[in-house]
């Protein structure tokens, strides 16, 4: 029998190859310019027996040794048992198979052995722990900020975020599975993605059904189930998704492919109709009465972690989704109208006018903006004043200091103590809580500052159904209250049910301060 790959590789699709050529070999050519031939030797250049090790889990290499020893029978070693790692050994190039046998192709068998020699099975055991906790993270979610997986699981596992970056980086287990790529950014630095590699195509239809159903919360983080997802599409110890996976094998026809539409359409949570469809009118189910599985199907799909749903089944989605129109009608009965919760006419005139003042002298100061009048000015779009507000808040004790020596705006001996006063104040990122009758609860530092609107009630402002908001604000001392600045900067950050709770539990709880 000919055990050489490279005399089987024409029987390959070649979007097939080329699928694992640019998982496997870094710095691949395009589609367009290489063959199949020479895609399996790019592969096989890279198959090292160290590389080997690394591209390989336990499972793989366990399973490439007792095929070198032969010390398991051909029917046990084709047994569904060892299915996915022949699958994905297949898929690696790293065996072949023929109809009642399985061998290593012969352009890489020593190496293989060598591998087998040589490789650490507790070190490989300890980065398969790792790799089974990232990598079916990823394929819950489709794709993910890495900077988010590298936090949440560094607080998760107690590894270093260094070590994890590393890792998501350069392990080959990790980077077989899992893309990463950079999108430019308008923060300082571009923002770093993890697709899920069977994903990748479908990522913008992915953001776009994340948009419309994306929720908040942290899903829970199950060890167990992650293990599971790891080697296998599905949660094979969910009861219901075990059903449905036992009954679609009994079918007559090329299941695997409807269980792959089936991930897609979980992953995207979206109208199953057409998946039932193409079911159907499969040639050999025409005389199937399909009703009961399809049901079934119904019940596994409502228990499948969804990326759309930013990793949240449809069941635990549901639940959420009651348990905030519980919360929402709660806020309903709790809320009470705002009555004299902001300055006076005459007291937001003053405040404008010493606030103002400070912004053009910082202006001018630092030159921020040439020949830009604020002082008595009315109308002013915020947007304008975002970066002179900024510095005036980085500087605010040396601008204050000189601003009250030098009095630029003959101010009387009342405006420059209440200019001298925003000294205390600061600007940060504050939650707008709850409102109050009189004031509105904002927190900041694990502080519950009460503060008065300017020209109007915040409640008129902002629907307290929105509430809590995250939003850039500055709280600062005015006479005998505090206020803010006028300027909310609202965050694009949606909070979950568990996260409310908590605020507004600790709001609820916490000392409430009136004066800075």
């Amino acid at each position: 029998m000919n055990k050489n790959m490279s005399e089987r590789i024409n029987w390959y699709k070649k979007e097939y190859v080329f699928e694992q050529y640019t998982r496997i070999v870094p710095n691949f050519k395009n589609y367009e310019r290489i063959s199949k031939k020479k895609m399996l030797e790019e592969i096989y250049k890279v198959y090292s027996y160290e590389n080997i090790i690394d591209i390989c889990t336990v499972r793989e290499l366990k399973y490439l040794e007792l095929i070198l020893k032969k010390s398991k029978n051909k029917d046990e070693l084709l047994s569904d048992k060892y299915e996915w790692e022949r699958e994905t050994l297949k898929d690696k190039f790293l065996i072949e198979r023929e109809v009642n046998d399985l061998f290593i192709p012969s352009e890489i068998i020593g190496n293989v052995k060598e591998a087998i020699k040589k490789v650490n099975w507790d070190t490989a055991k300890k980065l398969d722990a790792i790799n089974e906790i990232l990598v079916s993270y990823c394929k819950i979610q489709g794709s993910a900020l890495l900077y988010s997986v590298i936090s949440l699981f560094s607080s998760l596992t107690h590894i270093d975020e260094d070590l994890l970056r590393t890792h998501m980086y350069y392990n080959k287990v990790f980077n077989y599975y899992v893309y990463i790529y950079s999108v430019e950014s308008h923060l300082s630095e571009n923002l770093e993605i993890a697709v899920y590699q069977d994903y990748y195509d479908i990522e913008d239809e992915l953001e776009e059904e994340r948009k419309k159903q994306g929720l908040a919360s942290s899903i829970p983080i199950d060890f167990k189930m992650f293990k599971t997802l790891f080697y296998n599409d599905f949660d094979i110890n969910n009861i219901k998704i075990k059903k449905f996976l036992d009954e679609i094998k009994k079918l007559p026809f090329f299941w695997h492919e409807a269980l792959k539409e089936a991930r897609i359409y979980a992953l995207l949570n979206i109208d199953r109709e057409p998946l039932k469809e193409a079911i159907k009118n499969v040639p050999n189910l025409k005389n199937y009465d399909l009703s009961e599985l399809f049901e079934i199907m119904d019940e596994a799909m409502d228990e499948m972690p969804s990326g759309a749903l930013n990793g949240f089944t449809p069941n635990q989605a549901k639940k959420i989704e009651i348990e905030s129109k519980e919360m929402e009608r709660e806020r309903e009965e709790k809320y009470i109208k705002q009555q004299n919760a902001c300055l006076s006419k005459k007291e937001a005139n003053l405040f404008y006018k010493i606030y103002f003042a400070l912004l053009e002298f910082t202006n001018n100061k630092y030159k921020i903006k040439k020949s830009f009048k604020i002082y008595k000015r009315t109308g002013l779009n915020p947007n304008e004043l975002t970066d002179i507000i900024d510095c005036f808040w980085k500087n605010k004790d040396k601008i204050i200091l000189e601003f009250c020596t030098t009095n630029p705006y003959k101010f009387n001996e009342e405006e420059l103590d209440i200019a001298s006063e925003f000294k205390k104040g600061f600007r940060d990122l504050i939650i707008i809580v709850k409102f109050e009758e009189e004031y509105t609860g904002l927190v900041s530092k694990d502080r519950v500052y009460m503060i008065k609107g300017i020209n109007d009630n915040l409640d008129n402002i902002i629907s307290y159904k929105d509430l809590p908001l995250p939003v850039i604000t500055s709280i600062i001392p005015f006479k005998n209250v505090l206020i803010y600045d006028s300027i909310f900067v609202t965050l694009s950050l949606k909070f979950g049910n568990d996260f409310i709770k908590i605020v507004e539990e600790d709001y609820k709880n916490s000392m409430k301060y009136y004066h800075l």
